[in-house]
């Protein structure tokens, strides 16, 4: 009986492959206004101001009103997600790491454009709602409300972007989960997306950042979808090239893209304290 055999025994390989929890990203793509195609570093977003009606008498001349035209610039910044694949050692695993490594590449990049929408958003907010020693309530979904009712946001452009952690203490709540106070059954489908004219989107950890969180107190944004714009040059695009220097394969994901407030009266801050 040989006593070596078991040095040369077959090792199978499972052929599927798990990736590590992770937002695919492109969660806030709707939630803002879009301009692609952008040629230069830089696209300008205009924001114009009100004029109002005032009596005026027959014949009488007419006061001409400047409702006030505001440029807000933004700037683009290129970004790349690129990874390599050695074309030798791709042999030694029965899985296709090329198209494996596209997947992640892909995802970095929609994470990524949320992070830069949501960073444009947390610089440069209008109000804040900030209760001390409490995560997200219902009466902080309240105000939330009372501040798009009084800038007159159209329902169905508004957005509230909230880690789980917010989105839980919300679902304590009776007025979200009781038909007592509410007869569209917002939970019947199993989860909250739409509540009191509000979109509602869920940001997971992310590596690239997330939403703000100091100690354990985290800021959760809202905002009117044309409050904010992201300009786009170089539109998301995953490539594969070979290098023969390095004889790997090249996986990179390339955008250029950038993020501004155009109008912060249409965005808001409300801060929850995660401990609770």
């Amino acid at each position: 009986m040989s006593t070596s055999l078991s040095n040369v025994q077959q090792v199978e390989f499972d052929a599927l492959v798990k990736a590590e929890y992770h937002s695919r990203g492109f969660l806030l793509r709707d939630s803002i206004r879009m301009r692609r195609d952008v040629i230069g570093a830089t696209v300008q977003f205009r924001k114009v101001g009100q004029i109002i009606a005032v009596p005026t008498g027959y014949l009488q001349s007419v006061t001409i009103q400047d409702p006030g035209y505001t440029p807000e610039v933004c700037t683009l910044q290129k970004y790349t997600a690129p990874c390599a694949v050695d074309t030798v050692q791709e042999l030694t695993v029965n899985f296709d790491v090329k198209m494996e490594n596209a997947m992640l590449v892909a995802d970095a990049m929609g994470r990524r454009s949320d992070q830069i929408t949501i960073d444009a958003i947390a610089a440069d907010v209008g109000d804040t709602v900030a209760t001390a020693a409490s995560n997200f309530t219902y009466n902080k979904y309240t105000l939330m409300m009372q501040f798009f009712e009084k800038n007159a946001v159209p329902l169905g452009e508004r957005w509230v972007a909230m880690s789980a952690s917010n989105f839980r203490s919300l679902l304590a709540a009776d007025q979200f989960i009781s038909t007592f106070y509410t007869q569209n059954r917002v939970l019947d489908r199993g989860f909250v997306r739409e509540y009191l004219g509000f979109n509602l989107v869920i940001i997971p950890d992310m590596t690239e950042g997330g939403l703000p969180i100091s100690g354990t107190v985290r800021t959760a944004l809202a905002w009117h979808r044309q409050s904010t714009g992201m300009g786009i040059g170089h539109d998301f695009r995953t490539e594969i090239n070979y290098l023969p220097r390095e004889t790997s394969w090249l996986i990179n994901g390339i955008f250029s893209a950038g993020a501004v407030v155009i109008d912060n009266r249409g965005t808001l801050a409300i801060h929850c304290d995660e401990a609770f």
